[in-house]
């Protein structure tokens, strides 16, 4: 007599569809993290575009500062009108409004204005959308020049993106914002640099 042959043992239905959803949740939960994964990679890159450009402000500032040589010890007369950004400098400027949206330079090919990459472009001729990142400048005195040469003041640059996911209306690199955007902490981030610029003496 021949032995009775084994039954062969399948997955049921049931078997199957608890595999599924469980592989699903996985699928899920990796697809959720990638897009984290993505956003969080955006921001970085951004974040390092924004401290380059205001690292790049205060290069320029400092660079800016060269012309500015009275008064001084050989001339009286101050010459800081002679600056591209510098002459905007102000007595006590500790407030949201003593913000400014630095003008465009022609000549240095530089201005509050950047592309995507960081690259500066001019906000008066920028095609609609191309403006990613702005910037604004606060100059105050520290120290009054005198005919010693000792003029000193406080540079504080910031410059801001949107947010992922958010839109603003306006033109946000334009003289008509530069009130509204320090307190749109929800709508940009920003990046803010301080130094001081001392009188170029000769």
């Amino acid at each position: 007599m021949k032995p009775a042959r084994r039954r062969q043992r399948g997955y049921t239905s049931v078997e199957l569809m608890m595999a599924i959803g469980i592989f699903g949740i996985g699928v899920t939960g990796i697809i959720a993290m990638q897009k984290v994964t993505a956003v969080s990679n955006q921001h970085a890159k951004n974040l390092s575009i924004a401290t380059h450009i205001a690292e790049s402000w205060l290069d320029m500032l400092a660079t800016d500062a060269v012309v500015w040589n009275h008064p001084s010890a050989g001339n009286s007369v101050p010459d800081i009108g002679q600056t591209i950004w510098l002459q905007s400098v102000k007595t006590n400027a500790n407030t949201v409004n003593d913000w400014i949206l630095p003008p465009y330079s022609n000549v240095l090919s530089f201005g509050p204005a950047f592309d995507a990459l960081g690259n500066p472009i001019d906000p008066a001729t920028a095609a609609d959308g191309s403006v990613a990142f702005c910037s604004h400048l606060r100059l105050s005195w520290l120290y009054q020049p005198t005919v010693s040469g000792n003029g000193l003041i406080r540079a504080e640059v910031r410059v801001f993106w949107l947010r992922d996911g958010q839109g603003f209306a306006q033109n946000m690199c334009s003289n008509a914002q530069v009130a509204n955007v320090g307190g749109a902490t929800q709508t940009f981030h920003f990046v803010q640099k301080i130094t001081a610029i001392r009188e170029n003496t000769l």
